[in-house]
């Protein structure tokens, strides 16, 4: 009897160390870092490549960044500092409808995020408003994004393939999704598909807790014709549940791969095709940059337990679904970073491991305080503590 009190104890305390509190002001934080106003939080630039004739791009590791380019000039997603060359190639242009490809290898004309094949690493904190514990573990994901160009170098279909890695957060429903923003564009239609999870094509139930979306064979339109009040073409949802594309988890399951202890989880990766209303040429498009009403800018972004509460990264603007009440209380005009600057989602350019849970990224990282407040550096995930970031599962990482 006296063990199993022990037992009890333990089990309480455990929990109790992981349940997420707000801080008692919404947006502030306590731990020192000095973070200027006008900190951007992104580890990518855009880098301007050009060719008088059909051309690959690759990167300092030898990584292709872009695939088959019709001649011309394009403004390139790349990791901050990289170095990139030029390689000319031989493609097939009488396509017009569909991504060219080379009469070899079938190689498709292609602009890739961050590179071909690899990840970049998205990390959320759902308390928003509230600033949270800085762990950046409540949502955690892989991200390539792959632009299916045609001759014209217009896109004709964007890629986003996501790797779930990580739930810190005890929210019940979590949604990721792009939002589109400046030019008039609306998504068309969302093409799920995965080798892990071949039903995703025409399952789409996970999104049903956040999203009303009207479902069709092998694909699905944005919003649902009943929800036409509400709707917004600008969001391409990719999923309301996102602990459903982990390996048969409980019906709710609080904490996934943030502890180095207990049971680690696989995921199921998968791709969401997002078609829009029209072709445009990719140099129209920018990511996660500064709002351009004349440009088509991409944004990534989570929702919490409704499709109103949504986190976003710096600068960017909400959708349509956003519940501005939310975040009143702040008494901030921007709504996308706290009182002290601190943000609810940071991206790495590169496969990072994601810090445990309770861990700060700034302890799990040293050279992220460095990184926010020098403003000079690359990257912050430089070097890294391992005792205090998730190592149960390799996600590919790059070191």
């Amino acid at each position: 009897m006296k063990n199993l009190i022990y037992i009890i104890i333990g089990t309480i305390f455990f929990m109790s160390s992981c349940v997420k509190f707000p801080n008692s002001r919404p947006g502030t934080t306590t731990d020192g870092l000095k973070i200027a106003e006008n900190f951007d939080w992104k580890t990518i630039e855009t880098k301007t490549v050009s060719s008088t004739g059909v051309f690959s791009v690759v990167n300092q590791d030898g990584d292709t960044i872009a695939s088959n380019l019709p001649a011309g000039e394009y403004n390139l997603y790349v990791g901050k500092g990289s170095v990139l060359t030029i390689v000319a190639s031989s493609a097939n242009l009488d396509i017009s409808t569909k991504a060219i490809s080379t009469p070899s290898t079938g190689t498709k004309t292609r602009v890739y995020f961050p590179c071909e094949n690899k990840y970049a690493t998205v990390m959320f904190e759902d308390l928003f408003p509230y600033s949270g514990d800085k762990d950046m573990n409540d949502v955690v994901f892989g991200l390539n994004i792959e632009y299916d160009l045609d001759k014209n170098a217009r896109v004709v279909a964007i890629n986003f393939n996501i790797e779930p890695r990580a739930v810190g957060s005890t929210q019940t429903y979590i949604g990721i999704g792009a939002n589109f923003t400046g030019m008039a564009v609306q998504v068309s239609k969302v093409a799920r598909s995965s080798t892990d999870y071949p039903g995703i094509s025409n399952n789409h139930s996970d999104l049903a807790p956040i999203y009303n979306v009207d479902p069709k064979t092998g694909y699905y339109n944005p919003v649902n014709p009943s929800d036409q009040l509400n709707a917004d073409y600008k969001v391409a949802p990719f999923t309301g549940n996102f602990r459903s594309f982990f390996v048969s988890p409980p019906t709710y399951t609080p904490f996934i791969n943030v502890f180095n202890i207990g049971t680690s989880t696989l995921s199921k990766k998968f791709t969401a095709k997002v078609s829009l209303n029209s072709v445009i040429a990719y140099n129209s498009f920018t990511f996660l940059d500064v709002y351009n009403v004349n440009k088509v800018n991409i944004s990534i972004y989570a929702a919490f337990e409704n499709k109103s509460k949504e986190v976003h990264f710096k600068g960017q603007l909400p959708s349509k679904y956003f519940n501005l009440a939310t975040f009143e209380p702040t008494g901030r005009t921007d709504f996308s970073s706290a009182y002290d600057n601190w943000v609810w989602a940071i991206m790495s350019d590169k496969s990072v491991r994601h810090p445990l849970e309770t861990v700060r990224i700034n302890n799990a990282y040293p050279d992220f305080a460095l990184w926010v407040s020098t403003q000079n550096r690359t990257n912050w995930y430089g070097s890294k503590v391992l005792d205090s970031l998730f190592t149960k599962i390799n996600f590919t990482y790059f070191d």
